[in-house]
């Protein structure tokens, strides 16, 4: 079995106490010491916080993952929500899309710059005052530095989009909002201080979903248009980016906008060879750190190399007649991963030809009537964390070794979950669309 590399904290929990004058002047209870430079450095080594949602007590419960321990248990009515994680994943994004409304755990793990030295704190989770309550929420996308929740809108409500950072998270408050011309099914990136958009005109009145992509850019707490792209995108729906291409998924192909270059001109990638009748790309994932995407078609699964534009398809091969349940990348692209309805994650290496390198199971085979597991990776560590609602569990993977490394037994049926903590900075977090 060939391995990953190795990366982030170390799992093992180190906390040191530092002096009472440091702890006065940063306000803070927890911390590590290292004084060689003349400063003190305050430095909490951590596996993180998983925060949970248990349906049966309508709560979003934070498990301390070096312990195994809840804890904050906090009530949140209405329906079940979606977890994700902010851009520094400090604080975990709840969509509940049926109720009009996003709401935010603080995971209590977060770091501030106290310009001599960097402070990290762990701290209660709480549930902030803040949410955000406008029309259908859906598609949530992270970035380097802002999340961006687009609001689908309905009959009586247009489309907008909303977006937010940990720091403004932190003041209570977004950094910008935009209130489009009516409502769709849509999705947005903020890259860059520019953001991508989807647009529908109002003559489009057999769908709701977006046929073409414009451009604005944030201005201190306002976005500014830029331009609409020419490109068409039919029955837009699903996007994603790495560091060089942003793509969207159309009806008709793959539209891809470059990054790198001077007005961030489009292009569009017909769809691939072999498709079933009226199957098309509808969802994309990405990583910063990995140059290809991945565009998923039902079950069938293809790697995107822009950067060959006769022949950008690659397909992945999962097996058999295994169906796809859930995709995504590690933090930092090291590892693409698949769970099929055999219950088994499946390992891909991008920096390997994509080859699939480990087959772990992890829960029972799926049937029509079974939950769907959720997945979450860490943001510290090569971790993969994988719900098991009928044992009540959420199982731990080392996607580095390709193995289960520990069963949490969590004491509830969890339906959605998202990793909080301290990382490595710099790294973009980006989901599938």
């Amino acid at each position: 079995m060939r391995m990953f590399a190795q990366s982030r904290r170390p799992l093992a929990v180190s906390i040191l106490l530092v002096s009472a004058g440091l702890l006065a002047a940063c306000g803070g209870s927890s911390s590590s010491s290292d004084s060689a430079d003349g400063h003190d450095h305050t430095d909490i080594e951590s596996a993180g916080r998983l925060a949970l949602y248990d349906a049966d007590s309508s709560a979003i419960k934070v498990v301390d993952l070096d312990h195994g321990d809840v804890l904050s248990s906090l009530a949140l009515s209405g329906a079940a929500p979606t977890l994700v994680a902010s851009p520094g994943y400090r604080y975990a994004v709840a969509i509940q899309r049926a109720d009009d409304r996003v709401s935010f755990v603080d995971g209590g793990l977060y770091t501030e710059d106290h310009g001599d030295h960097m402070h990290d704190y762990a701290e209660t989770p709480s549930l902030l005052a803040l949410t955000l309550n406008d029309h259908r929420p859906t598609h949530y996308s992270p970035g380097e530095a802002h999340g961006v929740v687009f609001f689908d809108g309905g009959d009586a409500a247009r489309s907008k989009v909303t977006a937010f950072s940990d720091a403004s998270l932190g003041n209570g408050d977004a950094v910008a909002s935009l209130d489009l011309e009516n409502s769709m099914h849509g999705v947005a990136k903020l890259i860059d201080g520019h953001l991508f958009v989807t647009y529908r005109d109002a003559s489009i009145t057999d769908t709701t979903l977006p046929a073409a992509v414009e451009r604005y850019h944030l201005d201190g707490t306002r976005f500014e248009f830029e331009a609409r792209y020419s490109e068409p995108c039919p029955k837009l729906h699903g996007a994603a980016a790495n560091s060089h291409e942003l793509a969207f998924g159309c009806s008709d192909g793959v539209l891809v906008i470059d990054l790198d270059e001077a007005g961030y001109p489009a292009r569009k990638f017909a769809n691939p060879e072999g498709l079933p009748e009226g199957a098309r790309i509808g969802t994309l994932v990405a990583n910063h750190d990995v140059e290809a995407l991945v565009g998923i078609a039902g079950d069938q699964l293809f790697v995107i190399n822009a950067e060959s534009p006769a022949q950008p398809y690659t397909e992945l091969d999962l097996g058999g007649s295994v169906g796809r349940v859930a995709q995504g990348f590690t933090t930092h692209g090291e590892a693409f991963y698949v769970l099929g309805d055999d219950g088994a994650l499946r390992l891909f290496d991008p920096a390997n030809g994509w080859a699939l390198v480990s087959t772990v199971s992890v829960v029972a085979p799926l049937t029509e009537a079974s939950s769907k597991p959720a997945l979450t990776p860490s943001a510290s560590q090569d971790r993969l964390y994988v719900t098991d609602a009928p044992n009540q569990a959420v199982i731990e993977v080392d996607t580095t070794e390709g193995r289960v490394v520990r069963t949490l037994d969590v004491g509830f049926p969890a339906s959605s979950l998202a990793w909080l903590g301290l990382t490595d900075s710099g790294h973009n977090h980006e989901h599938e669309h």
